[in-house]
């Protein structure tokens, strides 16, 4: 008898099985645990997270036991963001991980075989924008060509941030050629444009509401996703293709927890905030305050084209591709 266990697929042998069952303690009243119960229980995934509102569906399966009941064992590593989560996936230190999609757009031309797995977070305008380009309180800045020959901040250089401002310029009056771009840390960016040592930057929540409403030091000018189409998938969970073929069981696993998180939070999209506070730190209060992005089952190739067009245009990625090269066979379509 031979058993593949876990994600790893490892084979045991029959003796190594009854071995384990009973130093473990689980033969009993002459009942043993299933082959696949034990695949289950040890199906561990390591994910590369953020902590940041936008993961609410996945901290909520965390916290009601979604993954778990799944069979799923989460380990989490917090990090910056998908330009250095994409790396660790690629190197095998992370299963699944989350990335905005300019990234896995650049990894995916580069020949890595990064695919979405689950619908993430998707920016709607009007109603779930989590970009904003932000000025002074007191700056007098209304247009994009108010914005030429000034110097502007990005999180990341050539990445969906920048993305976002470049467009907002060229669409709203200004030349985007001419603004001075700079790299700054999310949580830096209100105290430099305080400071002077820039004009103006572009960030996500909670570091737009923090800046604009909370602290009033900072006024919004514009929402930059609204302008690109009136729907678009900012960010998602994604995996090696090769990983995923081999583990698809866990990945189906992964994606049915994934939406009961979805459901959850959509359900009651207070009680969720409390999963988000918990998980990233931010202030019950400041929830109130800040907008979430949408979140929906179905990922649609229709959410990932308006992205893939523009980070052509503004030469992040070197050619256009079908948007369902990066999705996998596996997510809700």
């Amino acid at each position: 008898m031979k058993l593949n266990v876990g994600i790893d697929l490892r084979t045991l042998t029959r003796r190594e099985f009854m071995g384990t069952l009973v130093k473990g303690g689980i033969v009993a009243t002459g009942s043993a645990l299933l082959p696949w119960d034990r695949v289950l229980a040890q199906t561990k995934l390591n994910v590369g997270t953020m902590r940041i509102g936008d993961l609410s569906p996945f901290f909520i399966g965390i916290d009601r036991g979604f993954f778990k009941d799944a069979g799923l064992e989460i380990n989490t590593t917090a990090m910056v963001g998908g330009a250095a989560i994409a790396p660790a996936l690629a190197s095998g230190a992370l299963n699944l991980g989350w990335s905005n999609v300019v990234s896995i757009y650049q990894g995916h031309l580069q020949g890595f075989d990064y695919r979405f797995v689950v619908n993430g977070a998707i920016n709607k305008r009007g109603t779930n924008d989590e970009f904003g380009l932000l000025v002074r309180a007191d700056y007098p800045a209304k247009t994009g060509k108010d914005l030429e020959g000034k110097t502007m901040a990005t999180n990341t250089l050539r990445n969906i941030t920048q993305l976002m401002g470049l467009h907002w310029v060229d669409n709203n009056g200004g030349n985007s050629s001419r603004v001075k771009w700079v790299e700054v840390p999310f949580p830096q960016m209100e105290p430099a444009l305080v400071n002077g040592q820039i004009d103006a930057f572009v960030a996500v929540e909670p570091f737009v509401t923090v800046p604009s409403k909370v602290n009033k030091k900072a006024r919004v000018l514009g929402h930059p996703a609204g302008g690109v189409a009136p729907r678009l998938l900012i960010a998602s969970y994604f995996g090696s293709e090769a990983w995923i073929r081999k583990n698809a069981a866990a990945v189906k696993a992964f994606i049915t927890a994934y939406n009961r998180g979805i459901d959850a939070h959509n359900a009651d999209v207070e009680k969720a905030k409390v999963s988000i506070a918990k998980h990233t730190g931010l202030k019950p209060e400041l929830l109130k305050e800040m907008p979430l992005p949408a979140f929906e089952k179905k990922l649609l190739g229709s959410d990932l084209e308006p992205m893939i067009d523009v980070a052509y245009h503004y030469k992040l990625i070197d050619r256009k591709f079908p948007a369902k090269e990066v999705i996998s066979e596996h997510a809700p379509i």
